[in-house]
């Protein structure tokens, strides 16, 4: 049997106190958390946009009812919730968050891991990567910790405080500020509504309704704490309360609803004054975009490696389709031209941009326009390199085979360009499916319309005789998109196509240039596409037509070389002539229409060395791109005038200053740094060594990540003991000590202080020489004569055995979980449990 000593000391334990659930009250709380949890989830989707993220959202809600639920009618502490959560968290974690790792035990392993990394990294990685990202790696854990964890803290406050519950809201509102600050840049399509002119109306209506329901919710709850005041005043004094006049409940929901629209009419009229929002400033703005290509070697260099004897007529891609195809493997495109080389990112560029920054494509892109849908089957055969072939813009990207997964994490897109890579290396054997709006490519330099700036021959990138032979047309009058056209189809039929320097007789040469037909007529052609050496070009086509009064294109062909030299020419036109261009490597697809087209598709849907080629993109005042092909003619051979003269040896010159180091193509571009594999190794290999260490290093360091709050609060109790018993005054000391008592007791379970004497609480915590602690301290402070050092020192001592005898008897278990927490912390904010004690016990008017 339960004695009366024994039931008088549970009723003074908070936690032994029955509990009495108001299921109104519960429920009406926790809809307003689902309401604004499914607002928040609503705001969060574009993240995702993945069913995997709707699962994650209702299975994290309905656990952290459950854990709050419980946490209530068991009366658990904040601690022991957050405990319960962070469990919960690291159970539910794998399965919900990092749904790729339930593959086998060694991938739930590694999965766990990940999840613990991604707690902390997660973050950064989700503002550094494409949306949606669906369930791509671990990047659903943020989505976890946010949901979770909030709907857990909006809950306990909304359920169990009576003053906090108003900080459920900033819990909630956290939740859908994840969904709004790790988003899209683009905000939605303006809206009229009424006349007014909503700027962004999903965002504005997805904060109207989290308002809204806010706003509710602490009318609400003000409402019922004054209808619960009024009941207990009823039952306690024998008021009879009044029902309110129904023209006060009138005047009430009127002012409320006034508030309601004015600032819902106040905000949809100022958005009009605040400017179109086509992008709103989030946290993926204000990061740099995870990867860069600076100083990658450029891949138009290589370009006529392709027409040697081993790659001409090797398989470098196959293409499948599920319609035919009208349109252009993209490999490379080079927007930055530095005199040099064409590349693929500006090499004095600081920060990253759009037209050359690369990231991951975790699941799905939108595509900016319309078209059909359709779906591209690469294999790759006799190709290596890191540049993949890419058709249309790009919607999602599938990597088939065992290294899949490693294929994927290697794949990098860029929007602006089209244009993909691939850091783990594409080889033989690799086989990826694109998802991709596929059209045929715009063609109409007619089309261009006003170039974007004037003409300007001030750029030293520009050479001389660009400028000169540009102004020596004067019989083209055309203007604007109409003479970039005629000026590049000029440059092509006075330009002769020859893929090498040595003669037909060289075996490396003879496949090209046998496929060119037996009437073609090999000449000298340097490599490289240096200032230098296309403004040699230009001067030889400047010096044939100076030296005679031909004006017919077949008469004044005198400038040799391949799609590498003309295609960097026609660029460099467009440029000087005020547009954006950029040069792009790849292949033409379809079928053949022109036998006598610049560019012909892969026949049979195989793509080989020989169809290589390199054409022009020239950006139009309508922002569209618009594609100029370059691959000079073979046709006509030089003039018979010119049939004796050798052709000038003009070097591509390379300047010492600007010299730049070009890295393998399996380097890391996400930094400046080549990563030398190719570099012989000697010694014992030690790779199983850093293997073993990146594992226990993560491992130390997501155990660090959990431990550190409960190192903290273990730190954070050692100091305030510290401070409190190396006071300057032996008064202070002794004081700190009796705080130390009464935290320690506080911790073990007992009861907040309230309105008692020392000696009173001393008494109720029934402690072996807690009274003797009290006396001691009331005469320190009350006490006529000061205590000496003697005194606070064997005050301390006792304080030291009291805090051993409140954990005697307990489990291990029970001593962790008092060293842990957190009430004595917040005993001063305890004011409300202390006087519902004092009434309890009858001591609320001493």
């Amino acid at each position: 049997m339960t004695t009366p000593e024994q039931a008088d000391k549970r009723a003074r334990r908070p936690r032994a106190e029955r509990v009495v659930l108001d299921w109104p009250f519960l429920a009406i709380n926790a809809g307003v958390v689902l309401a604004l949890v499914a607002v928040a989830a609503i705001a969060a989707w574009p993240i995702y946009s993945s069913t995997n993220f709707v699962v994650l959202v209702i299975v994290s809600t309905v656990l952290a009812i459950a854990i709050s639920f419980v946490s209530l009618l068991r009366g658990f502490s904040w601690l022991t919730t957050i405990l319960v959560t962070l469990a919960t968290y690291l159970v539910v974690g794998v399965p919900l968050a990092v749904p790729s790792a339930l593959a086998g035990f060694s991938t739930i392993v590694s999965g766990w891991l990940d999840l613990l990394t991604a707690s902390v990294f997660g973050w950064k990685e989700l503002v550094t990567i494409s949306i949606p990202v669906g369930a791509y790696q671990s990047l659903l854990v943020p989505a976890l910790i946010v949901f979770l964890g909030g709907t857990v803290t909006a809950l306990s406050f909304a359920w169990r405080s009576k003053k906090l519950y108003f900080l459920a809201l900033p819990a909630l509102f956290l939740m859908l500020l994840f969904g709004i600050a790790f988003g899209s840049s683009d905000a939605s399509d303006r809206a009229d509504v009424a006349g007014l002119a909503i700027i962004a109306p999903r965002e504005f209506g997805l904060g109207l309704i989290a308002f809204l329901i806010g706003f509710g919710f602490l009318i609400w709850r003000v409402q019922h704490a004054r209808r619960q005041a009024l009941r207990s005043a009823q039952v306690t004094a024998g008021i009879r309360q009044a029902r309110p006049a129904i023209a006060s409940l009138v005047r009430r929901i009127a002012l409320a609803a006034v508030i309601v629209l004015v600032a819902i009419a106040g905000s949809a009229a100022l958005t009009p004054a605040i400017g179109e929002a086509k992008e709103r400033e989030v946290l993926r703005t204000t990061v740099e975009r995870d990867i860069n290509l600076r100083e990658y070697v450029s891949p138009l260099t290589q370009y006529r490696s392709y027409f040697e004897s081993d790659l001409y007529d090797a398989e470098l891609f196959t293409i499948e389709s599920d319609a035919p195809l009208e349109s252009r493997l993209r490999l490379a495109v080079l927007s930055y031209y530095d005199g040099q080389v064409y590349r693929v990112v500006d090499p004095n560029q600081t920060e990253a941009v759009d037209e050359s920054s690369f990231v991951r494509v975790p699941y799905r892109l939108e595509p900016a326009s319309g078209g059909t849908e359709q779906s591209v089957t690469i294999g790759v055969g006799n190709y290596s390199g890191v540049w993949v072939p890419t058709v249309g813009e790009l919607i999602a990207a599938n990597f088939t085979g065992d290294d899949s997964a490693e294929m994927a994490d290697g794949f990098y897109y860029n929007t602006a360009t089209e244009s993909a890579i691939e850091l783990a290396t594409l080889g033989e054997g690799d086989s990826f499916e694109l998802d991709a709006v596929v059209s045929p490519p715009n063609t109409d330099l007619a089309a261009l319309g006003a170039p974007a700036v004037a003409a300007d021959s001030s750029n030293g990138n520009f050479p001389k005789s660009l400028v000169d032979w540009v102004k020596a047309q004067n019989d083209i009058t055309a203007t604007d998109g109409e003479q970039v056209a005629q000026l590049i189809e000029r440059l092509r039929a006075r330009g002769y196509l020859s893929h090498a320097i040595g003669t037909s007789t060289d075996e490396d040469n003879t496949e090209w240039v046998a496929g060119l037909g037996a009437d073609y007529v090999f000449k000298q052609s340097l490599a490289g596409h240096s200032a230098d050496r296309i403004g040699a070009l230009f001067q030889s086509l400047l010096d044939k037509q100076n030296s005679t009064t031909d004006t017919e294109d077949i008469q004044l062909v005198s400038a040799v070389g391949d799609d590498e030299q003309f295609a960097v020419a026609a660029a460099l036109l467009a440029s000087y002539l005020g547009y954006e261009s950029r040069v792009v490597l790849g292949f033409g697809l379809g079928e053949a229409v022109d036998a006598e087209a610049a560019i012909q598709p892969c026949a049979e849907d195989v793509c080989r060395g020989r169809d290589l080629t390199a054409w022009v993109e020239i950006k139009g005042s309508d922002d569209t791109w618009h594609t100029a092909d370059a691959t000079p003619q073979y046709k006509n051979a030089l003039d018979p005038v010119n049939k004796n003269t050798r052709d000038p040896e003009n070097g591509t010159a390379v300047s010492p200053d600007t010299a730049t180091d070009q890295l393998p193509p399996d380097s890391n571009p996400s930094s400046g740094d080549g990563n030398n594999q190719n570099q012989q190794r000697d010694g014992v290999d030690l790779e199983w060594l850093v293997t073993t260490l990146k594992i226990v290093g993560i491992s130390l360091l997501a155990l660090l990540i959990v431990l550190a709050p409960f190192i903290t609060i273990l730190v954070a109790k050692a100091r305030r003991r510290k401070d409190r018993r190396t006071a300057d005054k032996v008064e202070s000391r002794i004081v700190g000590g009796w705080d130390e008592y009464v935290d320690a007791a506080l911790d073990h379970g007992r009861a907040t202080p309230g309105s008692e004497t020392r000696v009173e609480l001393a008494r109720s915590y029934e402690s072996p020489r807690g009274v003797e602690l009290a006396t001691i301290a009331d005469r320190a402070v009350f006490g006529a004569v000061d205590p000496d050092e003697s005194e606070s020192e064997r005050f301390w001592q006792i304080v030291e055995q009291e805090r051993l005898s409140f954990s005697a008897g307990m489990t291990r278990w029970q001593r962790w979980k008092a060293a842990l927490s957190l009430r004595s912390f917040t005993r001063y904010l305890g004011t409300q449990l202390a006087s519902q004690r004092a009434k309890g016990t009858g001591k609320g008017n001493r």
